[in-house]
Order: structure tokens, then C-alpha cells, then sequence
């Protein structure tokens, strides 16, 4: 099989001809949103979501897509704001959607003609009204496409407006938006909600339960197939000028963990140190300076750190019980040998739903080996040197 060359660019590549996998995932999305069903992705930064869904959004027809990125919002009026830029960026939307954002918002038009800003009239309505107001236009064209609005980093955005304004108002946001997503207003736009900052931990800090998103299906990510991660090895080594012998991707394949980010990082690395032909060692080794490099590692680095800020004074346990799940095989470890404490199980809730760990009745496992290592080694865990 023929394989174009990608030049590797960790976070950055936005170009769909250079996305790889994510086969099932695009399936069920395809299927559930056509279904009439809204979804929820949720894996931590740097597994590829947004890449995901820039990819899903240029290839998928059937759907028109609007994708809001949330990343730096802090106020409910950003989130306004924001969600108004990106329908018109991504449009085109339709006439009466335009009518009603002009009598929303100055400066709007198909072209924005400056900052926009709420109109001083509407700055008395609330905001559940506005953003119902903002979305329900979507639902304006008589045509067979599918609006499908995908929010990317919206659980940040709502962690961001609980800390600047209140939880009261986050959690307006929330309501709103789950009864969108119910259709009592809206009866065609489909919705994919994505974040890395765990909605369980913003919920609890919003004051709300589940239940603001117990209408959204769950979309597994995870790390790509070990057929998908030896296609970007491959690919990516033709980018930085290799041939891809079958043990160097069987090494980037195994040290990578099947997480694109990882791959993309390794392969520019070994692009900038080695100009000869690479061997397997040489992957290994740049694999393990990523690790040792911080400021390499700094991408990861909330993989490590933010067991603190969202755990609390639950933090010590929570490091016990990854310390404790550590399996350089990553095999499956009972539960029943963690260590005993009356929080243990809510701990592993929550580590799981952080994705670190995934659980098979009483035993659990970590997630991505990769970031197992990683963690590990940061932690004075094992060493493959």
C-alpha cells in the first residue's frame, strides 16, 4: 500500500488528508448522530479530539458542522460571544439565524466588522434566553443537512465561569444546554460536547449532578488500533526522509502506546537528531529524553500535576492508587489488594473517569500504557533503560 508522507507536527495538524484512524470512533459517531443521538468525548489533552473533530467536520457531509472551541472563556457573556464567532466562521448559516444574531449582537454581520458585544437591550435578558435565542437558529433551514454543533473544552469553560462568576451562573449554562440538546426548542441539530478537564470534577464544583448530561452517549477515543498507530508510524517516517523498516515501527508503535501526540513527538525528535538510518535504540532513546526533557515534557505535564488541584485532600489517596495499579504489562490488578481505605472506590471513580484507569468489575487496569510509563518514571516507578 501506497502511504503519503506526514511531516510530524506534535498538537498542531490540522490538515484531514494527514489524519489516521479513529475508524470505529467516526463509525459511531456517524451512526449515533444520524440516530438523533448527542454525544460526549472526554479524553485528556493531547489524544487527538480536536484534530478528531475538524477531521469529522470536513469529511461528513451529511452533517453541517459548527465547531466552538471554549479554551480561554471565563465569563458567560465569552461563552456568548464566542459561540456566535464560530457559527458565523463556520457557516454558512441560515438567513433567519442571521436576522436574529443582528438584533442580538453589534458588529455582526456574515463578515464580523468588529469585537462583538451584546446589544445594551439584551443585556437585560438572561443568558439562558440568549443562548437558547443564539442556538435554536440553527434550526431555521428547511434542507436535509444536520446541524451538528461541537463544543470542544466546554467542561473548562464552565469550571472557568464557576471560579470568576459563581456556580449559579455555570451551571445556568449547563441547564440550558441539556434542554437544547432535549429538543424541546431545537428538533434537528445534533450535538458533540468534548473537554480535558473532567465534567465530573466541574459538576461537583457547579453544584450539579450527572444528571445535566445523562442525555449524552459516550464516545470512546482511547488510543489508536495497533494497525492505525503502525499506518501514522509509517507515514510519519516517510515524512522525516526514513524508510520505515518493520522494527522501527514496531518500536514507535510500542513505545507510543498508540497515542498520535507521542508518535508525532518521537518521530521529530529522531528527525532532528538523526540524519543516518534509525534503529530501534534510537527511538527508544528518544522516547526517554522526551520523558527527562521538561521542556519537552511539558505537554504532559498535566497528566502529572493535576491529581492536586482536582482532587484535594483526597490527592494522597488517589497517588497511592495509581502507585498501586502500576503493571509493567499492564495487567489487570484486583481491587481487593489497593490499599484499604473506606474512599478507595470513590477514588477509583474518579480516576477512571479521568482516564487513567479502566475497570473490568473488580480489577482495574491503567489506560494507556504509555502514560503509565511516563507517570511511573516521573514517579520513580520502573525503567526500561
Amino acid at each position: 500500500m501506497d502511504l503519503d508522507p506526514i511531516v510530524p507536527q506534535p498538537g498542531n495538524d490540522r490538515d484531514p488528508a494527514h489524519f489516521v484512524g479513529r475508524v470505529e470512533t467516526t463509525t459511531r459517531a456517524r451512526e449515533r448522530l444520524t440516530a438523533g443521538a448527542n454525544l460526549l468525548l472526554t479524553d485528556p489533552r493531547r489524544m487527538g479530539k480536536t484534530f478528531w473533530m475538524h477531521t469529522f467536520a470536513a469529511r461528513e457531509k451529511n452533517f453541517r458542522s459548527y465547531l466552538i472551541d471554549y479554551e480561554g472563556v471565563c465569563t458567560v457573556e465569552d461563552f456568548l460571544i464566542r459561540t456566535v464567532e464560530a457559527l458565523v466562521d463556520d457557516g454558512p448559516l441560515p438567513t433567519k439565524a442571521i436576522s436574529t444574531l443582528k438584533t442580538i449582537f453589534n458588529n455582526f454581520d456574515i463578515e464580523l466588522s468588529g469585537p462583538l458585544t451584546i446589544k445594551s437591550y439584551h443585556r437585560q435578558t438572561s443568558p439562558r434566553r440568549l443562548l437558547t435565542n443564539i442556538l435554536k437558529t440553527l434550526d431555521e433551514d428547511d434542507d436535509e443537512v444536520i446541524p451538528l454543533v461541537m463544543m470542544d473544552e466546554a467542561p473548562m469553560a464552565i469550571d472557568n465561569i464557576v471560579r470568576r462568576e459563581s456556580p449559579e451562573a455555570a451551571a445556568e449554562i449547563l441547564q440550558t444546554l441539556r434542554e437544547l440538546r432535549q429538543r424541546r426548542t431545537i428538533t434537528r441539530v445534533r450535538w458533540i460536547i468534548t473537554g480535558s478537564v473532567g465534567f465530573h470534577h466541574v459538576l461537583r464544583r457547579a453544584g450539579m449532578t450527572q444528571g445535566v448530561l445523562n442525555d449524552l452517549e459516550s464516545l470512546p477515543l482511547g488510543p489508536l488500533s495497533n494497525d492505525e498507530t503502525e499506518e501514522l508510524a509509517r507515514r510519519l517516517l516517510l515524512g522525516i526522509g526514513q524508510i520505515p523498516s518493520d522494527i522501527v515501527v514496531e518500536t514507535l508503535t510500542e513505545v507510543s502506546g498508540g497515542i498520535p501526540f507521542v508518535l508525532h513527538k518521537v518521530a521529530g525528535m529522531l528527525d532532528q537528531r538523526h540524519r543516518r538510518v534509525i534503529g530501534p535504540a534510537d527511538v527508544r532513546e528518544c522516547f526517554e529524553d522526551l520523558i527527562d526533557d521538561p521542556d519537552e515534557l511539558k505537554w504532559f505535564e498535566h497528566y502529572l500535576t493535576r491529581v492536586v488541584p482536582h482532587y484535594g485532600e483526597r490527592a494522597d489517596l488517589a497517588e497511592q492508587v495509581l502507585r498501586a495499579t502500576l503493571s509493567e504489562t499492564n495487567d489487570w490488578i484486583p481491587v481487593d489488594t489497593l490499599p484499604p481505605d473506606n474512599g478507595v472506590d470513590d477514588i477509583l471513580e474518579d480516576l477512571t473517569k479521568d482516564h487513567y484507569l479502566e475497570r473490568r468489575g473488580r480489577s482495574v487496569r491503567w489506560r494507556y500504557p504509555a502514560l503509565q510509563y511516563i507517570w511511573a518514571r516521573k514517579r520513580g516507578g520502573w525503567d526500561r533503560r
